[in-house]
């Protein structure tokens, strides 16, 4: 009977429709929302009033399409809208230039500055070259003992990612194509578990590795994993003391005049982030709660 066939479909449609699908159809209407309201607060340039006075920070660690959803993997199509986002709202400068700015306690409403964590070797292949044909630079901070090697780190082994890194060659000709090149400790270490002269050691000689190889040093430093907990209180003073320019972490929040350059925020773009506007609106929420 014709009549039974249609409710036996729609009996196995409906089937399926599990606790673990409202979830995710609820995430992806959560998403589209945040989209929409992010797209409405930087086009009508609410934005420019909600981060008054606020620089941003920005770090990526992986572009590759072989990989789309690895969450530290933003494939080239997504890398090239959030540059035409970035370029379209925001005045992108290099990290250098963001840190004289805060020296001289200049407004920094609407900076942003783009960095990469580990020295992945799309960041040299993929990811340099589509920065550079919209004509922005960016800051490429380097676990210096990943470099020219064949480690795979904890993250990519349980992930199944066939890890990749720079060579030293890669890094010069970042760096001879006007990118910033700064340091992530020697192994990629915890240094909210390592402390004291180990932790010393970890960050002096990731350092003492690119004056090596590059001849000198830009002072530049950002701590691994980049929580709060991945940086002990005992740690704090270690870069300053060892002459380094900033410490940057990878938590969230905002830049502005006055804040201390040890201890800079950065905001990671992850998979978590499905578009340039939810991370527009991600972006003014967090400033906002943070207030």
């Amino acid at each position: 009977m014709p009549h039974m066939e249609h409710y036996q479909l729609a009996r196995d449609i409906a089937l399926p429709a599990t606790p673990t699908m409202f979830r995710g159809v609820h995430r992806s209407l959560a998403v589209r929302a945040k989209s929409l309201l992010g797209w409405l607060i930087f086009r009508t340039r609410l934005y420019r009033l909600l981060l008054r006075g606020r620089g941003v920070i920005v770090v990526f660690h992986r572009v590759n399409d072989n990989y789309p959803d690895d969450p530290i993997t933003c494939t080239r199509a997504e890398f090239e809208r959030y540059l035409r986002f970035f370029t379209k709202f925001f005045d992108v400068v290099p990290l250098t230039e963001l840190l004289d700015r805060l020296k001289k306690g200049v407004d920094l409403g609407s900076t942003l500055t783009i960095t990469f964590d580990d020295g992945y070797k799309g960041n040299a292949t993929t990811a340099a070259p589509i920065l550079e044909r919209h004509g922005l630079r960016a800051c490429f901070f380097v676990a210096t003992g990943f470099i020219g090697t064949h480690r795979v780190p904890w993250w990519d082994e349980q992930s199944g990612i066939t890890t990749q890194w720079m060579t030293w060659d890669d890094v010069r000709a970042l760096r001879a194509a006007g990118h910033e090149i700064g340091s992530h400790t020697a192994t990629h270490a915890n240094l909210g578990v390592v402390v004291g002269e180990e932790a010393r050691r970890e960050i002096r000689a990731g350092q003492a590795l690119l004056e090596a190889e590059l001849g000198e040093s830009s002072g530049l430093f950002a701590y691994p994993y980049g929580a709060r907990k991945n940086f002990a209180e005992a740690n704090r003073q270690i870069p300053k003391e060892l002459g380094l320019r900033c410490n940057v972490a990878a938590f969230g929040g905002t830049v502005s005049a006055g804040d201390d350059p040890f201890a800079l925020k950065r905001t990671s773009i992850t998979r978590w982030i499905r578009s340039p506007y939810q991370f527009g609106f991600e972006l003014v929420r967090g400033h906002l709660e943070q207030d």
